[in-house]
């Protein structure tokens, strides 16, 4: 059965009439929509909440489920009722009713009244436009009766089934009147709903390009989404092309039962492809044959059988497959007649004019460029095409300019007279899709470029396609950087040094080099910045100067930011927006280390900056992810999620979804969300062909995190040790993967002895870890003091989780030392450290009850401040067994500033102010809260910063203000 998602608010109204009646207040309900919306699954779902919740015996439901059904020449009435009376349980006593028996409404309420006596009783009536009059008598009376009842009536009607003259139509406008009940309008899924609902189907988060695919071809129909997905991959991107026949049967199964001159009006209405109204209408109805005076009685017949809509701009398909559907059910002889006749029509209204700069008319020439098409008539379908292309470019729709430009390289095989060559058509078509952002169709054109176009006659556009071929590698998920196609477009432009192309190629192979730790890396990164220089082309300046960023970062020389900045404004210059990203992350590790408040406020601006000139999605999506990745490490998981939200809202492009999947799997095993987590982290390898390794992605501590999260510590062992041991540049995030490994070692260990077994080869492993890498791993770079202090705090962390696996006896000051170095740099590691720190006290020894009553209540604190559910889990467990209470305990100095401080602060940063109101030294402070000095100055220090205030002193004049304000 289908999962099922959204509908919260619906669900409620559902919940809300079976629990009135089981408090013995009777209710009625209508779900009404179009079919396949669900309005069977809501009701459903809805009644099997409500059974579970059944508190006593007298609580449970009884269900009557009555399921109506379009008979044909059967006439069977109380046929439902009887067929549902006779499935009860027999202790319910359940009436036999007999065929046509008059005093049917008489003995069914009368049932009903002794059940409700004993139980509440829900009426389920599914399809009640198809009921027959015999039951609808027995529902009338039954929505008549008294309300002090237990029980309720959940009905479902189908819109489009019970147009004018139903005999169902009056029935309602009765029973509407009635008190006892109310309606409920069901529609389609939004395009959240539809992505919640693949999620569920394809059993993965579906990528956004298959949710905008299946929301523009459904409208967001439950069942439509589910049948045009049946039998797709997880990792689909987009649907494939034809339709399933079972969808088409879906579909058109209101257009069947329309007279003959109805179905060919409505055929004729769909081949025509647009709103039918005006010279629209009068060519389907010339092409149907239907003589102008019967056209509104037939377009009548289709509005009421549910298969057009009427507006004020004409009659269209209520559902947007239903046109497709009915053009896929002609035979390929008949649609291209019909097709060629629409265009000849089409024509004839548009004349000889020129092209008016207006969406209307845009339309209607794109309209006869498709007839032809679908009429094969290729040369008239290419010409139409090509002045529909121009149009589109003059009005500045540069989503449909790029859709026909792609129309006219497919057709350009297809026709011989035409003057534009297929190389200038393909590099028509890659520029449009380079302005879009569109990296998979820009990747493809380019690759058809480069097979078309000789380097012996155009050398510099295939030294720009080898160095753009790279970048569009990367963006759509094939692979990192290499440095020969980088060689070859800087060998095929040097004989002209002073073209844009050669500094572009000079500057990507310095990047390049660098990645790769080649030898000369930095002396092509001076080389690159001279040609830059000398031929003042924003475009070589834009990389070249990104590069020039990157090199100092490598060498740890100071001024990056600035260098890279030069390059970002270059690239605003000429708009190449993946230079501006690329150019704006090392302007960012330029400025400040990549887990810092700084680094992150960087990348904000630039964000800002992109907003404003309003870039296509993928690259406001590229650079949301970048900053989510540094909020999430600050512990500001909200603003990381909101800034995942921004980046996985639309099609963000590979690059940028494997980049914000793996913070979001990074930020769900943190806190908790396991399911969540994996299914991100699948996504992720699903979308990138390389996994390991340095990708500017930290697939290797993130996929380590989530197996650990999972329980699977070998795995996770087994991930860290990947990224250990890849040749190159290190991985991102390789800083964690030593602790991580360890870490794993030591759940392993303990395992291993837990079962009463040794675990001298989990040691084994441990001591050739440690042999091989005695610290962790330092990415380059790295020079900065705040980056120097995070790996300090690692490598205590390391030390920690080392000395966890091997028992040694001073693993409990091994986690305090930890601890007090992580507060305050890496608070989701400091929550974790912090609560072992805890542990390590209260089962090795090493220190006092109280000592780890305060590790506790501290780690308590912070991983609620973080959502940390596991460390939560693990320390209120932990405190549980200790009997430590929790409650936050202040410090017995504390002022009222702890309580009315600045806002913004965190939980440790209000204990440190109290004491530094009460006028505490910074050893006093560290002894008192059992960190270091050193913990208590980065504390101060964010305070600070946060609070603009200019030291101590004035810090406290701040919090007492705030406390005086307060009350």
């Amino acid at each position: 059965m289908p999962a099922f998602v959204g509908r919260t608010l619906e669900l409620g109204r559902v919940r809300a009439v079976v629990d009135a009646a089981r408090r013995g207040r009777m209710g009625a309900l209508l779900v009404s929509g179009d079919a396949g919306v669900g309005k069977t699954r809501l009701v459903q779902r809805a009644c099997d909440e409500a059974t579970s919740d059944a508190l006593s015996p007298t609580d449970e439901l009884v269900i009557l489920s009555v399921v109506c059904l379009p008979m044909g020449t059967t006439t069977a009435p109380l046929m439902p009722l009887r067929t549902a009376l006779r499935r009860l349980s027999p202790a319910l006593a359940a009436p036999a009713l007999a065929t046509g028996d008059g005093e049917a409404p008489f003995v069914v309420d009368e049932w009903l009244d002794r059940t409700c006596a004993q139980q509440p009783v829900v009426l389920v009536v599914d399809d009640v436009h198809w009921a027959d009059p015999a039951t609808l008598d027995v529902l009338t009376y039954l929505l008549a009766g008294p309300l002090d009842r237990r029980r309720a009536v959940l009905m479902t009607l189908r819109r489009g089934e019970v147009g004018p003259g139903h005999p169902v139509q009056r029935w309602l406008a009765d029973v509407r009147r009635m008190p006892s009940l109310t309606e409920l309008p069901l529609g389609a899924f939004d395009r959240a709903g539809t992505r919640e609902q693949l999620h569920a189907h394809l059993g993965a988060s579906p990528h956004e390009s298959l949710v905008t695919d299946v929301h523009t071809r459904t409208g967001g129909n439950a069942y439509l989404n589910r049948l045009l997905v049946d039998g797709l991959p997880r990792e689909a991107r987009h649907l494939g092309p034809g339709m399933p026949d079972d969808l088409r049967g879906a579909v058109l199964r209101s257009w069947h039962p329309l007279s003959v001159r109805a179905r060919e009006l409505v055929l004729a209405v769909a081949i025509g492809g647009e709103v039918a109204d005006g010279p629209a209408l009068d060519r389907a109805v010339a092409l149907a044959g239907t003589a102008p005076v019967d056209a509104p009685r037939l377009l009548r017949e289709a509005v009421d059988g549910g298969i057009l809509d009427a507006s004020p701009d004409g009659y269209w398909f209520h559902h947007p497959l239903q046109a497709e559907a009915l053009d896929s059910f002609l035979s390929g002889d008949e649609r291209r007649r019909l097709h060629a006749a629409f265009a000849r029509l089409c024509e004839n209204d548009l004349g000889t004019e020129a092209d008016d700069p207006t969406p209307g008319h845009l339309v209607a020439v794109a309209a006869v460029a498709e007839h032809h098409l679908r009429a094969e008539h290729h040369p008239e379908a290419y010409r139409w095409t090509e002045r529909a292309a121009d149009l589109a470019g003059r009005l500045g729709d540069e989503h449909a300019r790029l859709s026909l430009l792609g129309r006219l390289v497919e057709l350009r095989e297809q026709v011989d007279d035409v003057e534009e060559s297929r190389v200038t058509l393909l590099r028509r078509l890659r520029d449009a899709a380079a302005a879009l952002g569109e990296h998979e169709t820009e990747h493809h054109t380019a690759e058809s470029l480069l097979a078309e176009v000789d380097e012996g006659s155009d050398p510099l556009l295939v030294a720009e396609l080898l160095v753009r071929l790279e970048h569009l590698r990367f963006s759509t998920g094939r692979g990192f950087f290499r440095l020969e196609p980088m060689r070859r477009a800087a060998r095929l432009s040097a004989p002209w040094p002073d073209s844009w192309q050669h500094g572009y190629a000079l500057a990507e192979l310095a990047q390049a080099s660098l990645w790769a730790e080649e030898p000369g890396a930095q002396d092509a990164v001076a080389r690159a910045v001279a040609r830059a220089d000398a031929t003042g082309h924003p475009r070589s300046t834009a990389y070249a100067y990104a590069a020039a960023g990157m090199g100092a970062e490598f060498a740890g020389q100071p001024g990056g930011g600035a260098l890279a900045a030069r390059g970002v404004e270059a690239a605003a210059e000429v708009r190449d927006w993946w230079g501006f990203v690329h150019a704006a992350l090392w302007e960012a590790n330029g400025t400040a280390a990549n887990l810092s408040a700084a680094w992150v406020a960087c990348l904000q601006q630039r964000r800002h900056q992109l907003e404003d000139l309003e870039v296509p999605h993928p690259y406001l999506a590229w650079m949301s992810a970048s900053e989510a990745f540094g909020l999430l490490h600050l512990g500001e998981w909200q603003g990381c999620l909101a800034r995942l939200r921004v980046a996985l809202g639309s099609d963000p492009g590979v690059a940028a979804d494997v980049g914000a999947r793996l913070q979001a799997a990074h930020l769900a095993t943190l806190q908790g969300r396991q399911r969540e987590a994996e299914e991100h982290l699948a996504r992720a390898d699903e979308l990138f062909t390389e996994t390991s390794g340095f990708l500017a992605y930290a697939f290797d501590a993130v996929r380590a995190l989530v197996r650990l999260g999972g329980g699977d510590p070998w795995a996770a062992y087994e991930a860290a040790m990947a990224g250990s041991s890849s040749p190159g540049a290190r991985p991102t995030l390789c800083e964690w993967l030593c602790p991580l490994a360890a870490r794993a070692l030591a759940d392993l260990a303990a395992s291993a002895r837990e079962g009463g077994g040794a675990a001298d080869a989990e040691l084994a492993r441990l001591d050739h870890l440690v042999a091989r890498f005695p610290h962790v791993l330092a990415d380059t770079g790295g020079h900065r003091p705040d980056y120097r202090a995070l790996l300090e705090a690692l490598d205590a962390l390391y030390a920690a989780e080392v000395a966890r696996a091997r028992r040694d006896t001073d693993e409990a000051s091994r986690w305090r030392v930890a601890a007090g170095l992580l507060d305050g740099v890496l608070p989701w590691d400091a929550a974790y450290a912090t609560a072992r720190a805890g542990e390590a006290v209260l089962v090795r020894g090493g220190g006092t009850r109280e000592e780890a009553a305060s590790l506790l209540r501290h780690a308590y604190a912070l991983a609620r401040e973080l959502e940390a559910e596991p460390v939560l889990r693990e320390v209120v467990a932990l405190a549980r067994t200790a009997r430590i209470p929790l409650g936050e305990v202040k410090p017995s100095s504390a002022t009222a500033a702890d309580k009315h401080s600045p806002p913004g602060l965190t939980t440790r940063e209000r204990e440190i102010l109290s004491h530094v109101v009460a006028g505490r030294t910074y050893g006093e402070i560290a002894r008192a809260l059992f960190v270091s000095e050193k913990t208590v100055s980065s504390h101060v220090s964010n305070l600070l910063r946060k609070t603009g205030a200019a030291n101590r002193v004035e810090l406290s004049q701040l919090a007492r203000r705030a406390s005086d304000a307060s009350g």
